[in-house]
């Protein structure tokens, strides 16, 4: 009888033992379907603005703005802009970048902008930081730049 037990005993590690290293091979081998984080329209204002979350950062775009299709891109940074602008310019537009990653020339805030393929008389351009993401915007206008950066916002 005892002969029994220990042989059941034994028979289940080495099941429990096939069964760990089954799951050990499936968690280090199996790809990952995680997708990058999207942005995506969660509402409007008042005045028509899109209310535009990514990564629990809010902020507002202009109603005539959508993401653009960055597939063919070097750069993959989730990017809004004007429907009719090629997506890969980086001139005109709304990027959220990674704060770890991002290296300023100037200070946050709203600054001016060189002339460009997209801003032919020069503009505006600035970014503001909240936790790990960095809002970058440009525009031709002053006031949609400050309205986009001043808008971005962190649920407490």
């Amino acid at each position: 009888m005892l002969g029994k037990i220990r042989m059941a005993i034994v028979v289940l590690l080495i099941a429990g033992l096939g069964a760990s290293a089954y799951v050990g091979y499936r968690l280090f081998t199996e790809e990952r379907d995680h997708e990058p984080p999207k942005s995506r329209v969660t509402g409007t204002t008042d005045d028509g603005w899109q209310l535009v979350s990514y990564r629990g950062v809010t902020l507002e775009l202009p109603s005539d703005w959508e993401r653009l299709d960055i597939s063919g891109c070097v750069e993959s940074t989730e990017r809004w802009g004007p429907a009719d602008l090629d997506p890969c310019a980086g001139d005109l537009g709304l990027w959220f970048l990674e704060s770890d990653a991002f290296d300023a020339a100037t200070g946050p805030g709203v600054h001016t902008a060189p002339v460009s393929e997209n801003l032919p008389d020069g503009g505006f351009t600035g970014y503001v930081t909240r936790g790990d993401v960095v809002v970058n915007a440009a525009s031709d206008a002053e006031d949609v730049v400050r309205r986009i950066l001043q808008s971005v916002s962190v649920p407490i």
